[in-house]
């Protein structure tokens, strides 16, 4: 039998191991700048910890792709974070960028490995995969014992278990042609995308006023703009339900303009937040069984991704979007 190194990586390991580096390279920065700006005892343990296994991680990635002759990538280094700049955010919202970071990573190195086949590179993901489920454990124990751990609604349990019996459901409506309320696969969708909103919404005001070309401070804004049309939205769909939205007030952004980050890492950072939400929105599409919300899903869909277009182009002409492995030319 084979050993895994006797095995040349799939086309999918190579562009995930690919990715997940430059990933941890910029979560890597990141981490320094909050770690440098901490006050909070509890918040710094859980970023010291973050930042330890982002550090791992990185290095294991980078490991596989040298033992595999693959160029390793540039990704993000110490020129890319200014850790002396002042603080942009409070101690809470370190919190829960690290909760929604460790959310992101849960889906992607998943994903990752499911798509992987060599079992070095399965072991690998897997234990991406538990260092992502400990870091969002981690920070959520925290959130709540600070008392700033913003829940999803609370609804009254049904009285049994029930079979839909007409097709109105799927228009929102109810058996007796009354807007019907969300069900709660409905609910937790549009709690958890507007709540990724509200952390991307401060982070595009945050790095709009410290970018440093115009182009980069204008596209922070486009972000944000979209980001609090999303959060209207999704929001009138729950009060409408008369359920609360997530408003957590640990969001706040500093007035500083001094960037504590490179335009290259911001505008990286952002695609990957619009990548997110574009799979989140595939996601919500699928579940939601009321066709107001399919409908205003894929609408989010298509507004979502003309951003990251935006972004994509806008690095290009910077030079700053790396180019993933890809099949040569084949000549004939």
């Amino acid at each position: 039998m084979s050993s895994p190194e006797n095995v040349k990586l799939t086309s999918s390991e190579m562009g995930s191991l690919w990715d997940a580096y430059i990933n941890h390279t910029h979560n890597i920065c990141v981490l320094e700048f909050f770690k440098a700006k901490a006050e909070d005892d509890e918040v710094s343990k859980v970023l010291d910890h973050t930042y330890k296994i982002a550090i791992e991680l990185k290095e294991k990635c980078k490991q596989k792709l040298q033992s595999e002759n693959i160029p390793v990538p540039t990704g993000f280094s110490q020129q890319d974070v200014d850790v002396s700049a002042p603080r942009l955010f409070p101690d809470s919202f370190a919190l829960m960028y690290i909760k929604n970071m460790s959310r992101v990573m849960v889906a992607a190195c998943g994903l990752m490995y499911t798509m992987s086949t060599r079992k070095d590179i399965r072991e690998l993901y897997h234990h991406c995969l538990l260092q992502a489920t400990n870091v969002f454990d981690e920070v959520s124990d925290v959130l709540l014992e600070k008392g700033v751990y913003t829940r999803p609604p609370f609804i009254e349990p049904p009285k049994r278990a029930d079979f839909i019996e007409d097709k109105d459901y799927l228009n929102g409506k109810n058996l007796f042609g009354d807007q019907r309320y969300l069900n709660s696969i409905e609910i937790s969708h549009l709690f958890a995308n507007i709540e990724a909103n509200v952390i991307g919404n401060s982070i595009s005001k945050a790095y709009g006023q410290t970018a440093d070309m115009q182009e980069v401070r204008e596209f922070m804004m486009n972000a944000g703009q979209l980001s609090e049309k999303i959060i209207n939205k999704l929001t009138e769909y729950l009060t409408g339900s008369h359920l609360p939205a997530p408003m957590p007030s640990e969001t706040q952004v500093y007035s500083s303009s001094h960037p504590p980050f490179s335009d290259r890492l911001m505008m990286y950072e952002l695609s990957v937040l619009t990548a997110a939400g574009i799979s989140d929105y595939a996601s919500s599409l699928a579940t939601s069984m009321r066709n107001d919300l399919k409908t205003l899903y894929m609408d989010l869909f298509t507004d979502t991704t003309k951003l990251g277009g935006k972004a994509e182009k806008l690095m290009i002409e910077n030079h700053w979007l790396e180019q993933p492995p890809q099949q040569d030319k084949i000549l004939y």
